[in-house]
């Protein structure tokens, strides 16, 4: 099997899954529990906490635990939202903040688009235009989960917080954490959403960081855990195998980035002597290395994705949480006609991927695309 499609979800490293599983049979307590036994599962968590704000390099805040990132996005949009106080959110955003801002938009808050650049960022003059002293928040994804495109976080704060001081700028770091090195004290941001699944780490954990200071509406109402934010009872073993991920993922960081982009690099020079008829969406000069967004010519990138699979080749068209809508919106956002967006295929790298398997891609593309051509 070659898998590459990372960027909706890695295999979770065998020791961590080992770890996950020895902490659910050994320490299985309620950590809203009195007794001792329970109260050290909530110390182990509360020491997770203090290490995932050691890894964003962030402002003292805290970190809500929740079930997923898409969980943690909407905590922060319905949190936070205020029909007099105008909310902008970018046009490349990942679904569970577009739809998220689609609905409140639906039920009457001002809600504003931001565009993006044929490149796939932000474009900083059309925010801005858009933020103003009425702006009460901001939402803005770190790295494209459809491009790898990557944001400049602090020019975005500089322009956020100098129109509108007390908004509050939250960024969708998912793609971005482990990947990049991550500095939120110096980018002013106030919230920062990341995800165990995408680093590594075991599914159904993920939390959202929020400064000191900021008042949020509660998400999910009962026994009052993760500050009153979100009741239920916590999933102490995957925080922690989340954890343990987040910190692997920066162990060896500068070679692992160097590997990654290596790879990638490889594939392109591949691609290059392959004869196919594609393009690349987005600029490599800055974009993630773990991605690269291909549109190959005259075929249904849907139909390719199939082919490959008949040589256990796993690749995605795009998001895996907007894979039964029709087209892709970031795409059309970056100003891609139909004929390009039609043959877009997302691959996806991560460090067990090696220049092997991206030979047997290659020849099994050139393969597939010449029988769909005829």
């Amino acid at each position: 099997m070659i898998y590459l499609d990372n960027s909706a979800t890695t295999q979770t490293r065998p020791e961590i899954a080992e770890f996950v599983k020895e902490y659910s049979i050994k320490n299985y307590f309620n950590p809203s529990s009195v007794y001792g036994p329970a109260i050290s599962v909530k110390n182990d968590i509360d020491r997770a906490r203090d290490t995932i704000i050691r890894l964003l390099n962030a402002r003292p805040g805290k970190i809500i635990f929740t079930g997923s990132a898409t969980e943690a996005n909407n905590l922060i949009l319905n949190g936070l939202a205020k029909k007099n106080k105008k909310i902008l959110v970018s046009s490349g955003e990942h679904p569970s903040i577009y739809e998220t801002a689609k609905n409140l938009q639906n039920l009457g808050y001002n809600v504003e688009f931001i565009d993006i650049l044929p490149n796939g960022t932000l474009d900083l003059q059309d925010l801005e235009n858009k933020v103003d002293e009425n702006t009460g928040l901001v939402s803005v994804i770190h790295v494209s989960n459809e491009t790898g495109a990557i944001n400049d976080l602090s020019k975005i704060s500089n322009i956020v917080k100098r129109k509108s001081p007390s908004a509050i700028l939250h960024c969708d770091g998912v793609q971005a954490f482990g990947k990049v090195r991550l500095n939120l004290l110096n980018d002013n941001i106030d919230a920062y959403t990341i995800s165990s699944h995408k680093i590594h780490g075991p599914k159904g954990v993920a939390c959202l960081y929020l400064r000191d200071n900021i008042n949020i509406k509660p998400h999910i109402l009962g026994g009052g855990q993760e500050g009153g934010l979100r009741s239920g009872t916590e999933n102490p073993a995957g925080i922690l195998g989340f954890t343990m991920a987040c910190e692997m993922m920066y162990e060896n960081f500068d070679k692992k980035r160097a590997d990654i982009r290596k790879l990638r690099e490889y594939f392109v020079a591949q691609l290059e002597k392959s004869g196919l008829d594609y393009i690349i969406n987005g600029d490599l000069s800055n974009t993630l290395e773990n991605i690269l967004s291909v549109s190959f010519m005259r075929v249904r990138g849907e139909v390719l994705l199939h082919c490959l699979e008949k040589y256990e080749i796993y690749v995605s068209t795009g998001s895996a949480c907007s894979s039964k809508k029709v087209g892709n919106r970031v795409l059309s956002a970056m100003g891609l006609n139909n004929d390009k967006m039609q043959g877009n295929i997302r691959f996806s790298f991560c460090e067990y991927n090696t220049k092997d398997e991206i030979d047997k891609v290659i020849t099994a593309l050139k393969t597939e695309i010449k029988n769909l051509l005829g």
